[in-house]
């Protein structure tokens, strides 16, 4: 048994075995599949858009960040909200509410026609199971089984996409309440108003937080971060949804913070015109040569939460836009009521 004794201290046998999972996480995350930096990201269109159009110029080998590498504790915390997103997932599956595209969970599903017809051999080798609803702009419910007679599936995200926006993205989940069956709930104390359950397709996107931040949103009734909205006016728009619901869980205790985010076509103009510009500017020559043009900072000052974070910090410190007697004016300019 333990001495309690030993309690103050941690055994070095066992800092080591816990130090090789964070040297894990940690190489998992720099040889993970790398992100593409070339097009633009939803999810980061409510940070600073210098700095996504610095990675674009990066992808190019123009220039070249610091890199910030984050803690292991960090990316752990990271995990968390994905698990978290992972459950809701479930539930929404089970209650039939859930449209994505799903991966039948058959190794060999290849091996049957389309008709439903096994063949013996002559697909062998094929290794791609079939994919659901990727024929659908928002996906398809979960079916209830394959061509090849299983009834197991992978859920995967449906891709939101713009190409005149140069956009590219996932929908955490979109729901569809058109094969809800609220009879099926009679025995219980029902939680929920049919009339305010939503006729149309919605997109939701998931947060973890911590006590202090939930306390931030509940106690003192702040709104919830500007970048998350952004993201979820894009999803909103692109896939054609009633409006989007932005959720926070709490890591502490569970408790839940919900937002409704409505289709807002002033900010979506706005959302437009700014990546269609910086497309234009990331394209712009001079007899041939790139100019590498930047928009404004978003941040008022280089000591801001998002400058201390960003590998592109040295460079863009240097940079004369900091010291311009324009600079909150082309900022309100390029951000308009987004900054």
């Amino acid at each position: 048994m333990i001495d309690p004794r030993d309690c103050y201290n941690t055994p070095s046998e066992i800092e080591s075995i816990l130090g090789t999972v964070d040297t894990y996480i940690r190489w998992r995350e720099k040889n993970g599949k790398e992100r593409k930096y070339n097009i633009y990201h939803p999810s980061a269109f409510g940070q600073c858009l210098r700095r996504m159009q610095y990675q674009r110029y990066e992808s190019e080998g123009a220039i070249q960040s610091d890199g910030v590498d984050f803690e292991s504790r960090m990316l752990r915390l990271f995990e968390k909200g994905h698990n978290m997103q992972s459950r809701w997932e479930k539930y929404f599956t089970e209650m039939g509410i859930l449209r994505g595209i799903w991966t039948c969970s058959n190794p060999k599903c290849q091996n049957w026609d389309d008709d439903g017809k096994y063949i013996e051999g002559e697909l062998e080798l094929k290794k791609h199971p079939r994919k659901y609803g990727e024929d659908k702009k928002i996906g398809c419910f979960k079916p209830d089984k394959c061509i090849c007679g299983s009834k197991r599936f992978d859920y995967n995200e449906v891709s939101v996409s713009a190409p005149e926006l140069n956009m590219v993205g996932h929908a955490d989940i979109i729901l569809d309440y058109s094969k809800f069956d609220p009879e099926k709930y009679n025995s219980l104390i029902r939680s929920f108003n049919m009339e305010d359950i939503p006729k149309n397709p919605i997109v939701i996107d998931m947060k973890t937080i911590n006590s202090n931040g939930f306390d931030n949103l509940v106690k003192y009734k702040k709104p919830p971060g500007l970048g998350y909205q952004i993201q979820l006016t894009i999803y909103i728009h692109l896939l054609e949804c009633e409006y989007g619901v932005l959720i926070y869980e709490n890591k502490n205790d569970s408790t839940l913070k919900a937002y409704k985010i409505p289709r807002d076509e002033e900010s979506w103009e706005l959302i437009q015109s700014q990546a269609k510009l910086m497309d234009k500017m990331a394209k712009m020559e001079d007899n041939g040569k790139k100019l590498f043009l930047l928009p404004p900072p978003r941040p008022t000052s280089k000591t801001c939460w998002e400058c201390k974070g960003c590998g592109y910090k040295k460079i863009c410190h240097k940079s004369s836009i900091w010291k311009n007697d324009t600079l909150d004016k082309k900022r309100k300019n390029f951000y308009g009521h987004l900054i």
